[in-house]
Parts: structure tokens; C-alpha cells; sequence
């Protein structure tokens, strides 16, 4: 039999082709899946738009008008309370409807005739505004107005006169408030506020049917904060 008889030259082409040869595979075309690729919707994107309710506290600071000018002089207090509304926005622009209630004490003192000393206290204010605005973003800029009203009560203490008198009554004043604020969202639900509001109080009899009765209004100025929540 012959004998296959391989020359150095010949052994080592073998081995240069063997070891060529992952590499070539390594060139073929994959036929593995072509990668997929991960989809994440973006974040909604923030609205004012919709209902709301949140707490507010003020700081008032103003003077009884009409005879309440010298009853009850210069008043000063606060007051806390709730706040609802409904925002609508299109693009910068927002309207929205907001009523608000407030309770505490925003008081003051005189003497409306000689010998007679006597107190006067708004314990409750409420209000319903509209609300025009600039929104950038998730914050607003904004005018409001609309309906004011208060509860006003006073107490008289009248030794002057006969009799004396020791009287206290309540009355509700009704008027108009114009302010202005900006509100920024926190969070997609929660947002707080800064306010300011002109209020103007017509006046009403106090102590009617007495010697002491007159008339008192009031002008008020409410520095307010708020926090709210949307739906």
C-alpha cells in the first residue's frame, strides 16, 4: 500500500486553515431574533383641569366703617376654613369658580358714645369668586373676585346712660372682594397657594331699638394661604 507522505509545508496550510475557520463562521450572519426594543409612554402631561378642595387660613387686618368706625375702630385677627372650586384650562389660559368658608375672630374696639365701651368681631367670612389666570406650567398667576359675606357680632356695655346697657347681637353683612394670587402644584394632586383679597362689607343695624343703635361695615385686607387637593 502507498503511504500518504504530507511535506512540513503541507501540515502546517492544514493547520492555518483549521484555525481560520471560527473566524470565518464568525463573519456569517447571525440567525439569532433581532433585539426588541423596551417602550415607555411619556408622563402624562399636567393639567389644571378639574375639581378641587383644600384648607386655607387667613390673617385679616382692615376697619369697621360706617358708626362701626368708632365702636369698633381698627380690626385685626384670623380666620381658617375650607375651599372648593372647579379649574378649566386651555393652553396659558385658566377660568375656574371657587367658594370658600372661614371661621375665627377678626376684632376690634371703641367707644361708639360717652360712657358706653364696645367690641366687634367677625367670626365667620365666606366667599364666592371666579378666577382668571396665566399657567406655566404647573404654576398660576391670577385675578379673582366676586361675592363677599360675614357674620359681624358686637357687644355693647353702656353705663352712661339710664338704664344702663349691656346688649350683644350678630348681623350679616354682605359686600364684594378683588384680589389677586398664584397657586404651584407639588404633585400631580396637590398644590398650594398664596392670596391676596379686598374685601368690602356693607354695613347693617346693630343694636337696634336702642339709644346705642348705628350701622356698621367694614373693609378688610386677607393676606390668605392654602393648600388644596385636585380629583
Amino acid at each position: 500500500m502507498k503511504k500518504l507522505v504530507l511535506a512540513p509545508k503541507h501540515v502546517l496550510a492544514l493547520l492555518g486553515l483549521g484555525l481560520a475557520s471560527p473566524a470565518v463562521a464568525a463573519d456569517l450572519p447571525s440567525r439569532h431574533a433581532a433585539p426588541t426594543l423596551d417602550y415607555y409612554a411619556p408622563p402624562p402631561v399636567f393639567t389644571w383641569t378639574g375639581f378641587y378642595a383644600g384648607l386655607n387660613g387667613d390673617m385679616g387686618l382692615g376697619r369697621a366703617s360706617g358708626g362701626g368706625d368708632t365702636a369698633f375702630g381698627n380690626l385685626f385677627g384670623g380666620l381658617g376654613g375650607v375651599t372648593a372650586g372647579y379649574n378649566y384650562q386651555s393652553g396659558s389660559l385658566l377660568v375656574g369658580a371657587e367658594a370658600d368658608i372661614a371661621f375665627g375672630s377678626v376684632s376690634g374696639s371703641g367707644s361708639p358714645a360717652f360712657g358706653a365701651t364696645s367690641t366687634g368681631r367677625i367670626q365667620g367670612l365666606g366667599t364666592a369668586r371666579v378666577r382668571f389666570g396665566y399657567v406655566y406650567d404647573r404654576a398660576i398667576i391670577y385675578l379673582t373676585g366676586g361675592y363677599a359675606g360675614a357674620s359681624l357680632h358686637g357687644d355693647l356695655n353702656d353705663t352712661g346712660g339710664t338704664p344702663n346697657l349691656f346688649v350683644s347681637q350678630s348681623q350679616y353683612l354682605s359686600g364684594w372682594t378683588l384680589g389677586a394670587g398664584a397657586e404651584f402644584a407639588v404633585t400631580p394632586h396637590v398644590s398650594v397657594k398664596g392670596e391676596y383679597l379686598f374685601t368690602a362689607l356693607g354695613a347693617s343695624t346693630l343694636f337696634g331699638g336702642t339709644r346705642d343703635a348705628f350701622g356698621a361695615g367694614a373693609t378688610l385686607n386677607l393676606l390668605r394661604a392654602g393648600v388644596n387637593y385636585k380629583f
